[in-house]
């Protein structure tokens, strides 16, 4: 590979790395040809990307693009996935696909402009989602509105329950 082919791989990765929130490293020593295939046409069909590099091609596109701290894990056969726009649904997207292949094991990643470990990205994953932090959030504004109109609308309906239960009374007879 000369160096005008590196120099266009380190260009292509960084701009993979630019573009995603998360970042994760996973190990694949073991894993079958055919795995790999199946895993990358997995995360391709959910918006994500699965590449290899040389870990040294890796390491510039990385510094170039400001995404520091992973230097230390790129050695072996490294793998890198590049999530999506949402970065807590890609991180359950590949937790899932994970589950089935078990000579892939997450080393690190870089979420929200800090490095971390494998067993954190698997936090990541437990995060609550995109759509349901916003519906929580949609839930908490229309929480208040509704509750003022309930205590506006209350001295009418306890006045009219009263006169309700005045009415009950009269009929009966009592």
């Amino acid at each position: 590979m000369n160096r005008t082919q590196k120099a266009d791989q380190i260009s292509t990765f960084a701009d993979y790395a630019k573009g995603a929130p998360l970042i994760v490293l996973a190990q694949f020593r073991g894993t079958k040809v055919s795995e790999i295939n199946f895993f990358r046409r997995a995360l391709e069909a959910k918006g994500m990307r699965y590449k290899v590099i040389k870990n040294t091609l890796a390491r510039r596109a990385f510094s170039d693009v400001g995404v520091n701290g992973l230097d230390t894990t790129l050695k072996g056969m490294t793998g890198v996935v590049f999530s999506g726009p949402d970065a807590v649904g890609s991180a359950k997207i590949l937790k899932d696909l994970l589950k089935g292949l078990p000579t892939i094991k997450v080393q690190a990643g870089f979420f929200d402009g800090t490095a971390m470990d494998g067993k954190c990205v698997d936090t990541v994953s437990s995060l609550p989602s995109r759509e349901d932090i916003l519906a929580q959030l949609l839930a908490t504004l229309n929480e208040g509105p509704r509750l003022l109109v309930s205590v506006i609308q209350a001295p009418g309906r306890d006045l009219v329950q009263l006169l309700k239960n005045y009415e009950d009374k009269l009929a009966t007879g009592e």
